[in-house]
């Protein structure tokens, strides 16, 4: 985020402030001279989490999925932060690529199931989430 945006927020935060507590001079002045070497710092979970990408995992806010009706059931990995699966479900709850790598025994499980803990995939790797 840049500079510019940053510096609005931190002023709307301010503004929203004073306008919360009143109008008084002095708690004006004390959050003008807090604001004035305040810098706001947003942190992504990528940030919080220290998530590692790379060019087959990348990592994808499943929020952004939320809304969505008749989505796969399957567990993502979703670079150890887990989600569910953004394709449609086509088969028994599943799109077609999770139900033909197990459906029901997908490595990940199932959203309507509790997270496998110390996933193993394929390869034989053991996995830990992340969160």
């Amino acid at each position: 985020m840049s500079d510019y945006y940053r510096k609005i927020i931190a002023e709307k935060m301010k503004n929203d402030i004073i306008s919360e507590i009143g109008k008084n001079e002095t708690i004006i002045d004390v959050i003008t001279e807090y604001f004035k070497d305040y810098k706001l710092e947003l942190k992504t979970e990528k940030d919080i989490f220290d998530i590692k990408e790379n060019n087959t995992n990348i990592y994808r806010d499943r929020e952004l999925y939320k809304n969505r009706d008749n989505l796969c059931i399957a567990r993502v990995w979703n670079c150890g932060m887990g989600g569910q699966c953004s394709r449609n479900n086509k088969m028994d709850g599943f799109c077609k690529m999770h139900y033909e790598k197990g459906g029901s025994d997908w490595w990940l499980g199932t959203i309507d199931e509790r997270r496998p803990h110390g996933p193993i995939n394929h390869n034989g790797k053991v996995h830990q989430w992340l969160n």
